[in-house]
């Protein structure tokens, strides 16, 4: 249901006449992305009560959750998301963060996770379908107080400003997520899903974490050439590696701004 900055990415329809593996994923189309109003159906309900008597370590507006059955050679093997306060069974596993995490700087662990750079990590870690959080603890990921510094590309920002401004532009697409946009002081609350505008952003991120680990422009275009999923899959749409030349044409960009 959970797909990389979307909560919304598919619903669930039982098939009563299979044997096996009756839940079956029904994905959400453009125009209902486009409609805040919509909502995606789960196969299974729990009280919101119960809910925040689990939960006790922080009051979330929303929770951080990442698809634990994945493979290295999936498109992507690390998808993480925000989703609303909710219920979650063991495959979607969520990362709390303590009371003194802001939602702006959780916002920044989000895009850390969905970066090409860590993914690149990650499918050299994972050793069968289950991304344990034993193999999360060992990943490089770049500390809290890095994103208190000024963003070498816009010295007007720091780099938790510049980072979370955009992942909350991917993630308040819809009415249930306005409780996260209002601790994070998103004024915008919920922005109209446009998939050219995410497909930029998304970009803009994934340059910047390479320039934040200190990759190297033929180093990030190496890494980039190793998710061949994603190359076969733009290369059946656009007769190119799209993602590949967008985010090394964004990374050109800050680079340039940096200097």
């Amino acid at each position: 249901m959970v797909q990389k900055y979307d909560h919304r990415a598919a619903g669930v329809v039982i098939e009563e006449d299979n044997w096996f593996r009756q839940a079956q994923t029904v994905k959400s189309s453009l125009v209902q992305h486009q409609n805040p109003e919509f909502s995606v159906i789960p196969r299974w309900w729990i009280s919101s009560n119960e809910i925040s008597s689990a939960i006790k370590e922080k009051a979330s507006t929303a929770f951080l959750a990442f698809k634990n059955v994945t493979s290295p050679t999936n498109e992507r093997t690390m998808i993480a998301a925000f989703i609303p306060r909710t219920g979650v069974v063991n495959s979607a596993p969520l990362m709390l963060t303590g009371s003194d995490v802001s939602t702006k700087l959780e916002s920044c662990l989000l895009a850390n996770l969905n970066a090409f750079v860590l993914d690149f990590v990650a499918r050299r870690k994972i050793g069968n379908v289950n991304l344990n959080f034993f193999l999360i603890e060992q990943f490089p990921m770049l500390a809290p107080d890095v994103y208190a510094d000024r963003c070498p590309w816009n010295k007007r920002k720091t780099l938790e400003s510049w980072i979370s401004d955009r992942v909350l532009k991917l993630t308040c697409t819809a009415n249930d997520m306005l409780p996260l946009a209002e601790a994070a002081g998103f004024k915008q609350g919920v922005r109209k899903w446009k998939q050219p505008e995410r497909v930029e952003i998304m970009a803009d991120l994934d340059a910047a974490y390479f320039l934040l680990y200190g990759i190297k422009r033929d180093e990030a275009e190496y890494i980039l050439s190793t998710f061949t999923g994603t190359r076969r899959r733009d290369e059946s749409e656009t007769g190119t590696f799209r993602t590949s030349e967008l985010i090394l044409a964004k990374y050109d960009e800050l680079v340039a701004a940096s200097s």
